[in-house]
């Protein structure tokens, strides 16, 4: 009997508990997140606020818990570090987006520019896996054994960045 109050008397407690808050998806570790700030000054990370009312219930929908503005992928390769794919919003003067590859190094970071849009642009980073892409525009096909990352604006367009060994080069392919 004594058991069965005590078993009781944990389970209430237990019940009262708040649940642990979810992890923000959208931070990043801090060694990465003082280098950002270092390079890039104000600029912050595209968050799920951040995309309109539609294209929220859209990223949500398709990646639940993520976070738009980051993507994680072998993008270098696979004996590469796993990086990480980061679409910045800067702030006050200019207000643009830029899409940035962080590598890790052994005691560092280094980052690959990749791709800048104008303000009032909206898109979400991604990850597709190796594979053939073909470019729209000039039916150029290129084949990756690496990770892509993609920049996606909902409903209206794709691009493909594939690593090429120098630099990452833009595919618009369909959505």
């Amino acid at each position: 009997m004594l058991s069965f109050v005590a078993l009781a008397l944990a389970l209430s407690i237990q019940a009262g508990e708040a649940p642990a808050a979810p992890a923000d998806a959208c931070a990043l570790p801090s060694g990465l997140r003082d280098a950002l700030q270092e390079r890039f000054g104000s600029a912050r990370v595209l968050k799920p606020a951040d995309l309109y009312e539609d294209e929220r219930a859209l990223f949500r929908k398709e990646h639940p818990g993520g976070c738009p503005g980051i993507a994680r992928g072998q993008f270098f390769g696979s004996g590469q570090r796993p990086a990480i794919a980061i679409i910045l919003l800067e702030v006050e003067p200019r207000k643009n987006i830029r899409l940035v590859v962080a590598r890790p190094a052994l005691s560092a970071w280094t980052f690959v520019e990749v791709d800048e849009m104008d303000q009032g642009s909206t898109a979400v980073a991604g990850r597709k896996g190796p594979g053939a892409y073909t470019d729209l525009p000039t039916a150029k096909a290129r084949t990756t054994n690496n990770d892509v990352v993609t920049l996606t604006g909902y409903e209206s367009w794709q691009r493909v960045y594939v690593w090429n060994g120098r630099t990452f080069e833009r595919l618009q392919v369909v959505q």
